[in-house]
């Protein structure tokens, strides 16, 4: 801390200044110094930085070689993106139109299906009413017969020998006209 008041003391009173005699100052010395730095020092520095330069040189190359294989590779695998992205839309136009093909034949299949299917509905219920209309008639010959049958008896329950023609004549009328109702009902089916 005196060194410092000692030095704004000398500033302030004006003592302070540029020595200018050269022995003094020691300038010759440090020329001298400087000048066998310089010559003695000038060719390990040139050696050292003609070795630094030629180690950028060739960091600068190896650099420039891996910038070029980095080329390469990004150039190969941008042909292969493009490839890979060929093949994506090739597949997947493939995929739309199998799936348009597959959709189209499910339709159509089903579309089958019904037609087959109501084809037989249809059929199964000609069939069955045809049935059903042959088991009328013959439910309604059959009452017929019992009916004219009863009637008959009850018309002639004395007299066995009129009363077994008039059946048979009967019997014979309504088989006839049966066969004959059946028969036309048969063709209108």
């Amino acid at each position: 801390m005196n060194i410092l008041n000692e030095v704004f003391i000398e500033i302030s009173e004006g003592s302070f200044g540029i020595n200018t005699d050269i022995f003094e100052t020691n300038i010759i010395n440090l020329a001298i110094f400087l000048g066998a730095i310089f010559v003695f020092g000038s060719k390990s520095l040139s050696e050292t930085l003609s070795a630094r330069q030629q180690k950028v040189i060739i960091s600068i190359q190896e650099a420039e070689d891996r910038l070029r294989q980095a080329e390469v590779r990004l150039t190969e695998a941008q042909k292969q993106l493009n490839k890979i992205s060929m093949v994506e839309d090739s597949i997947n136009m493939e995929a739309q139109t199998a799936g348009t093909t597959l959709q189209t034949t499910i339709l159509r299949q089903g579309k089958e299906e019904i037609e087959r299917l109501t084809a037989n509905a249809k059929v199964t219920i000609s069939n069955t009413e045809v049935q059903v209309k042959r088991q009328i008639l013959q439910q309604i010959t059959a009452l017929t017969i019992q009916r004219v049958t009863m009637q008959l008896n009850d018309l002639l329950k004395g007299n066995y020998e009129m009363q077994a023609r008039i059946i048979d004549k009967g019997i014979d009328f309504v088989e006839d006209s049966v066969v004959v109702d059946a028969m036309q009902i048969s063709k209108k089916i």
